[in-house]
């Protein structure tokens, strides 16, 4: 028998937690799907997105998080036929799941929100050239900030 090295899995599935603010991952899990051109977004739009990073802290990928809005929950009628109505809340408590590539070079993924360009701040889109990680960096005029961010198990060290 020889042995033979797990190959790299294509993709891992992430599970968050989230209280108000407070964001964390409850499980990291390789599977073995295609995270195709539609999902992972190389322009930048404002959003949140799971960016997969290499041991230099460089961004290689990011995918949308797709969440409803967290400051709203559906609430259901006690009569059937009424409709069903969306109320705020004033600590948002819930999960969520996201899929990433997770080609060879991939050593960390990091949560971030990214900020459109303020419309007044009319040098923002060419005052700061993309970052390389890190709280606060600039990319295309857009502010990114890292939310939390974490190894990828069994991916060795990181930076």
């Amino acid at each position: 028998m020889t042995d033979n090295p797990q190959p790299t899995p294509s993709a891992i599935r992430l599970i968050f937690e989230y209280d108000g603010d407070d964001v964390r991952l409850i499980l990291q899990q390789p599977v073995d799907v295609a995270v195709t051109g539609f999902d992972a977004h190389p322009e930048v739009r404002a959003g949140r997105y799971a960016e997969v990073r290499d041991a230099d802290d460089t961004p290689l990928t990011r995918v949308p998080v797709r969440t409803s809005d967290l400051h709203s929950a559906e609430v259901f009628p006690e009569t059937p036929g009424e409709p069903i109505t969306r109320v705020q809340v004033e600590r948002p408590t819930g999960a969520f799941t996201v899929v990433v590539p997770a080609p060879a070079a991939a050593r960390s993924i990091a949560l971030i929100d990214v900020a459109a360009p303020d419309p007044e701040d009319t040098g923002s889109r060419d005052a700061a050239p993309p970052g390389d990680g890190g709280d606060g960096r600039q990319l295309d005029g857009f502010r990114v900030t890292d939310i939390t961010s974490f190894a990828i198990e069994g991916r060795g060290d990181t930076k």
